[in-house]
């Protein structure tokens, strides 16, 4: 019974660090070429893994994954 307890306790504290790695690392929807009309978006790298994160008003260039402001 004893060596159940550390063993709850290490899992008390994990499971709760999992939902906030969520939080953390939201994702957001791929942003299409061109003037980003969403509040906010991911410009991604053609066929690449490659991205940056875009806000309204951004201009999103997918042939390099970048976003610059308009």
């Amino acid at each position: 019974m004893t060596r159940l307890v550390p063993l709850a306790l290490l899992l008390s504290c994990l499971l709760p660090a999992d939902g906030s790695a969520a939080v953390r690392f939201k994702r957001f929807h791929h942003c299409d070429d061109g003037l980003v009309t969403v509040k906010s978006c991911e410009c991604h790298k053609s066929n690449s893994r490659i991205w940056h994160y875009c806000h309204k008003g951004d201009s999103c260039d997918t042939s390099h994954g970048t976003c610059h402001k308009s």
